[in-house]
């Protein structure tokens, strides 16, 4: 199975080549895993393809979205209902639209060499921290509900940290928006939706935190298992 999601990876990149015959187009791709892995809190072409950044990438990366490989989330500056009317351009993550090609991504290695990785990663024994995997499984989830993809980051005054909400979706029946989180281990410690739900507690109609955890509440944040995040998503802003 490795092999022939390998094969298909090969096949987008022959594609993204008779477009960009630089290379630098498969160099953004393949990039991505390794990218959210940093936990940074965006995109750096330059830092995917090794170059100075250019006019021409910015063909590229739409290049890139209009392939339906990707699914680009952006940062949005004022969060509320209207979330496309803030979106910062020049602020975005980069998720594959695909999160199956993702994990032989996330394991690139020769023919064979990924099986042991596959039968931790099945069994939940891989010391790794594996949240930004299901945060691209939970970015594929809401793109397959037809929803485009934002996020928040902001540094809070005095602060030399930033704070990032992962998701934000617009709960167009009530107005308001819905704030959300992915871990994969460490559920107990949310602080960025906690600031956030403060920061803009007269937008907000539900903050989501999901994990491996079961259902529970921490005050008003709902924590709610990944298996369920299909059924969460697809029912935020429905009558």
């Amino acid at each position: 199975m490795d092999r022939v999601k390998r094969e298909i990876i090969e096949l987008y990149k022959a594609d993204f080549k008779k477009i960009d015959a630089s290379g630098r187009t498969s160099a953004i791709f393949d990039a991505i895993p390794a990218q959210l892995a940093a936990k940074k809190n965006q995109f750096r072409i330059s830092a995917a393809t090794g170059k100075r950044l250019t006019t021409k990438d910015e063909e590229r990366l739409f290049d890139l979205i209009d392939s339906k490989t990707v699914l680009p989330c952006y940062n949005t500056t004022n969060p509320g209902v209207a979330l496309s009317q803030t979106k910062d351009f020049g602020s975005y993550k980069l998720y594959l639209a695909d999160t199956g090609l993702f994990v032989t991504m996330m394991f690139n290695s020769e023919d064979g060499a990924n099986v042991d990785l596959y039968q931790r990663l099945l069994g939940d024994s891989l010391s790794a921290d594996l949240g930004y995997l299901y945060e691209n499984a939970v970015a594929q989830i809401i793109a397959s509900c037809g929803r485009d993809l934002y996020f928040h980051s902001w540094r809070p005054k005095g602060k030399t940290h930033a704070y990032e909400v992962d998701f934000l979706l617009a709960d167009k029946v009530k107005a308001k928006i819905v704030a959300i989180e992915v871990k994969s281990s460490g559920a107990n410690s949310h602080k960025s939706i906690d600031e956030f739900a403060v920061k803009y507690s007269n937008v907000i109609s539900r903050c989501i935190l999901f994990s491996q955890k079961d259902v529970s509440r921490r005050g008003a944040l709902e924590m709610e298992p990944l298996y369920l995040a299909p059924v969460i998503i697809g029912g935020i802003g429905r009558s």
